[in-house]
């Protein structure tokens, strides 16, 4: 079963072969980061299907260490994929990065995700926040990003049974 936060044995090798001692970064506060900083802002800020069909590859390496709280996946083709799919139940979505940290070699990304469902309404945005953890290579490519983020409340409330059991706990809480 997948989880999110088990650091199991994919997610620890992940963390050694994409430890930022073995890359040559750009110089924080950069030219090269701010363009480097852009291509995954631009992913996710303009998160369309042609943007996500065309920039997918482009951000991401040929091998690396993606996980979020549903999926895990080694190849930038099969991200494209996961996230095209994700589009299919939404009228709308958007990422607003609210701030990018650097420490060393590691970028963390605060989020704020915001989905509008087919489902519901037009303009009925549903808001989640989240933190991404990313590490780059020397070609300023991604090769590490772990999500974190909480899909109780924006996604499985949307499950009728699990809807159900979710208010039951918190109820018992």
């Amino acid at each position: 079963m997948h989880t999110q936060t088990v650091p199991d044995s994919d997610y620890k090798a992940a963390l050694e072969r994409s430890s930022p001692s073995l890359y040559q970064l750009p110089a924080a506060g950069s030219v090269e980061e701010a363009t480097m900083l852009a291509g995954i802002e631009d992913l996710f800020t303009n998160y369309t299907h042609e943007n996500l069909s065309s920039k997918t590859t482009e951000v991401y390496a040929k091998e690396v260490y993606f996980r979020d709280a549903f999926k895990q996946f080694s190849h930038p083709e099969d991200i494209r994929d996961y996230m095209l799919h994700g589009l299919e139940p939404l009228t709308a979505a958007e990422f607003i990065f609210n701030r990018v940290i650097r420490s060393g070699g590691e970028f963390y990304i605060d989020w704020t995700m915001r989905l509008d469902f087919k489902s519901t309404p037009t303009d009925t945005w549903e808001e989640s926040i989240g933190m991404s953890h990313i590490r780059y290579n020397s070609e300023g490519k991604v090769i590490f990003h772990q999500d974190y983020w909480d899909p109780t409340d924006i996604v499985y409330r949307r499950i009728p049974i699990a809807r159900q059991l979710i208010s039951y706990t918190k109820g018992k809480m």
